[in-house]
């Protein structure tokens, strides 16, 4: 029997519904060890869960973030029906707002309950709908490590906004000052309340090897399609919702046991080797020894409680090196904590200047069109549109899988069209790199992360890219632009010596245009950024240049930027 038909025959009776609390779980809380679920027994449990075909076309998602998350979800609704759970469960064409109204009236179903939602789009279409008659009772959200009171009591209660750039006149927040609080909060990794074990509270100066096979790279666990993925796949082919790269080569987990073991397996066998390789690059082996549990830690299948508790662990039974179990835990209790307060004391950056995309950039290139065609700007909740640099150049083909012949690029997101994911220096130093020093713009950029990754959500991928990738906010997440020349390419990856443009030439046929876009983007914004101190060593070089020199620069970069633009091979 086809999953949908199977759980409409399952579901409760009248009696049964009544005498049930009901939660709702969204598509991004999948277990039943958070939340309101967890506080009621089995029997007295009834569980919602909703897909909205409004959701999947908000925009084009990858095809493998649309599947994680679908089939995670039917699985989690069988794997509840086994504990005793009562479960209904439906497929429509609204919002989650819409139905969960549509089906308190049909069902006559009392307050529905369910945690604060972690996205902000989810939280503005339930608030829409109870105002239409909509009967929630929400609690917080303990999926999270951290609370509002704890960003407070790191960096007070004044809003967020940046109404300058370059740090002048705006809240800048440090995540080493929020991950020093938390660390000594929760007491991981510490001798005593206020002592780090290792005397230090970061041990990042350790992580930063380039890999050059060294050590061999650990044969990742497969977990093909069941027939509940099978038919999603049918089902997502021929539903008429737009969406990018490809169904090929699925192989995440779905169920809580795979998940599981997935987690287990990157624990037992990737993390001891994950710290020197963290920001390394193989064209060899893409992901190397980075666990990949982002998918589903951000759908709550793995929860980040249970991963810090188990790295913590394993260094305490000397599995794993201090620096290597360290490097981790910053990623989740400091980086992701971090990121999703930016994110809500920001207002999703909607407090943040705003400088839109120009009219022009809607009909630049069809892949443009396939990101912009849905937003309206003229909406009273339309995205945040930041740009501090004052970039609006239109996303090229390039980040779509044309090809651009700068191995780099292409490497990056081929790998992305296929899988829906790549380590985050891919994400930082390739991709957000480029298109910070090119001027594309960051509000396209932050839609095709969202759209492209099979992690991707509000809360992580807006502060990820408007803040700390494109520099877009002005300097509330970061204390300076993440960008970099051809020199770190080369330097932390294989990719230079595959390619046909030399990262030793900055000019000049055959040279790499990614020196000469640094430099050119350094004198674009000298006078907003040449007062950075942590841009002082670059700026004396770039002042050190002659006349000549930084004219043929430019020129490098300006046609590299046009080639892109237009779809061509850079040369």
């Amino acid at each position: 029997m086809p999953f949908l038909e199977q759980m409409r025959a399952a579901e409760p009776d009248a009696a049964e519904r009544k005498r049930r609390t009901w939660v709702f779980v969204p598509y991004d809380r999948i277990n039943d060890r958070i939340g309101p679920l967890a506080k009621l027994a089995p029997a007295e449990a009834g569980l919602i869960l909703i897909e909205s075909h409004a959701k999947g076309r908000n925009r084009p998602y990858h095809k493998k973030k649309v599947l994680v998350v679908l089939s995670n979800m039917r699985h989690f609704a069988l794997e509840q029906q086994a504990r005793g759970v009562a479960v209904i469960y439906r497929n429509g064409p609204p919002s989650y707002g819409e139905q969960l109204l549509e089906l308190q009236r049909e069902l006559g179903l009392p307050s529905i309950h369910l945690a604060e939602p972690a996205e902000r789009e989810l939280r503005k279409d339930l608030e829409t709908w109870q105002a239409k008659g909509l009967d929630l009772t929400i609690g917080p959200d303990d999926a999270w490590l951290s609370t509002a009171e704890d960003w407070s009591a790191v960096f007070g209660d004044e809003p967020a906004s940046a109404p300058q750039v370059g740090g002048r006149g705006q809240r800048q927040f440090l995540m080493e000052r929020f991950y020093r609080y938390m660390r000594k909060k929760t007491g991981i990794l510490m001798d005593s309340p206020t002592k780090f074990v290792g005397g230090q509270l970061s041990f990042d100066a350790d992580n930063r090897q380039a890999y050059r096979g060294e050590v061999p790279v650990p044969t990742r666990p497969s977990y093909p399609p069941d027939a509940i993925t099978l038919e999603l796949i049918e089902w997502l082919s021929h539903n008429g919702v737009p969406s990018i790269g490809t169904f090929d080569g699925f192989d995440l987990p779905v169920t809580a046991s795979d998940c599981r073991a997935y987690w287990q397996f990157a624990l037992k066998e990737l993390l001891p080797n994950f710290g020197p390789y963290e920001d390394a690059m193989s064209s060899r082996e893409p992901m190397l020894f980075h666990s990949a549990i982002s998918a589903l830690m951000n759908v709550s299948r793995i929860l980040p409680q249970d991963v810090i508790r188990d790295v913590a662990d394993a260094y305490d039974r000397l599995q794993l090196p201090l620096a290597r179990a360290e490097g981790f835990i910053r990623q989740i209790l400091g980086w992701r904590e971090f990121m999703r307060h930016i994110h809500r004391v920001t207002d999703g950056f909607r407090t943040v200047e705003q400088r839109p995309d120009p009219p022009s950039n809607r009909s630049a290139n069809e892949y443009s069109a396939l990101l912009v065609k849905e937003r309206n700007d003229a909406a009273p909740d339309r995205p945040a549109t930041p740009s501090a640099l004052d970039a609006h150049r239109p996303l090229p083909p390039a980040y779509w899988g044309v090809p651009s012949g700068m191995f780099c690029l292409d490497t990056a997101t081929s790998q992305v069209m296929f899988q829906g994911w790549s380590h985050h220096i891919l994400r930082l130093m390739v991709l957000s790199n480029l298109a910070t020093l090119c001027g594309f713009s960051p509000r396209e950029l932050t839609d095709w992360f969202w759209v492209a990754y099979v992690d991707a959500y509000d809360w992580v991928v807006e502060p990820n890219v408007l803040g700390m990738s494109t520099f877009a906010d002005g300097g509330i997440t970061g204390t300076k632009p993440y960008v970099s020349g051809a020199a770190y390419i080369n330097r932390m990856s294989d990719y230079c010596g595959k390619c046909r443009l030399d990262p030793r030439k900055s000019t000049g046929p055959g040279s790499c245009p990614l020196t000469a876009l640094y430099w050119s983007f350094l004198e674009r914004h000298q006078d907003l950024l040449g007062s950075n101190q942590r841009l002082r060593m670059p700026y004396n070089t770039l002042n050190k240049k002659s006349a000549s020199e930084r004219t043929e620069l430019r020129n490098r970069a300006e046609r590299a930027i046009r080639q892109l633009e237009a779809g061509d091979l850079v040369d």
